[in-house]
């Protein structure tokens, strides 16, 4: 089984606006609540691809409620812990320019963390578990590291999709895939990257070795997969005339290529499809269809480049 950790959900409150005018009373002419946080992300397109995922982490008061009710009705498996204070609300203003308000989620005591990492401990050599997404403030960002190290403890095969010390800090245990963006790559090298063929030979000189897949997103210009042996870039395909929606397209990489190698061990066939996945999910009201991702997957063009030992 599949484990998707959240452990600061949201409610996604997206408003669309037209012509936005900061400082006047704005009409939107389109609004939309929708279960949100990077693992919930990756269970729903896990759903479109038609894997299943359970989702744990943290949800309370009357927004928890809604998030659980949504998952319900999209037949996704959760596990959450219940908690006291509420769950949060981010804002994503749809317009020229698209701009999120990401709130900081609640408190999480002593009794509910600890409920949480026995649900931890109980997932089994067999499975696996994708962690992304913010951390409740009271927890601090080690938390990460304490569940990776109850992971690494019962063999348990695990990604992180985070950033700066907590993504320094994972690299000890191995993850299967970590998927830094370019600026993020760019804060853990401490150096500026020109163009790919540079990305390529940091990763292949400092990271292969500490993960057993890497994914590097360049956004709107690709995206490669970096192994010691050899390189892949996949093209950036335009299959609308705009971007519709950048909110969990990194998280639908993730799960579409854990998905797809998990069943086929397949890494070309599984970058293709990952990079599917985001594409879709970019140009999606929410999180891309199974049906758009595999006419994406036709379409892609990626190039390898292989390296002598």
């Amino acid at each position: 089984m599949i484990y998707s950790v959240t452990l600061n959900p949201s409610i996604d409150f997206i408003v669309r606006v037209k012509d936005f005018q900061l400082g006047e009373t704005n009409r939107a002419h389109k609004d939309s609540f929708l279960a949100g946080g990077k693992g919930i992300m990756v269970s729903k397109l896990l759903k479109n691809v038609k894997a299943d995922c359970v989702n744990l982490g943290f949800l309370g008061g009357f927004t928890g409620v809604f998030i659980e009710q949504n998952l319900k009705k999209l037949n996704i498996l959760s596990d959450f812990v219940n908690i006291i204070e509420n769950t949060r609300v981010n804002v994503k203003l749809k317009t020229e320019t698209e701009t999120e308000i990401n709130c900081q989620g609640p408190k999480i005591s002593d009794s509910e963390k600890e409920e949480f990492l026995d649900k931890i401990r109980k997932i089994k050599s067999d499975d696996f578990v994708i962690l992304s997404g913010s951390v409740p403030s009271n927890l601090g960002n080690d938390f990460y590291i304490t569940i990776i190290e109850i992971l690494n403890k019962n063999g348990v095969k695990f990604t992180l999709d985070s950033s700066g010390e907590t993504f320094s800090k994972s690299l000890k245990y191995k993850p299967f895939l970590i998927k830094p963006n370019k600026d993020e790559l760019k804060e853990y090298a401490k150096k500026d990257f020109k163009n790919n063929q540079e990305i390529v030979n940091y990763v292949r000189e400092n990271l292969v070795d500490k993960a057993e897949h890497i994914i590097i997103s360049l956004g709107g210009e690709g995206a490669l997969y970096i192994d010691k042996n050899f390189s892949l870039f996949a093209h950036p395909l335009r299959v609308k005339e705009n971007v519709v929606n950048t909110v969990g397209a990194g998280d639908s990489v993730v799960a579409g290529f854990v998905n797809y190698m998990l069943k086929h061990n397949d890494v070309e066939k599984s970058f293709r499809f990952a990079v599917a996945c985001g594409t879709a999910t970019s140009f999606s009201e929410d999180i891309g269809e199974l049906a758009f991702i595999e006419e994406i997957y036709n379409k892609l063009v990626i190039e390898r480049m292989d390296y002598g030992n």
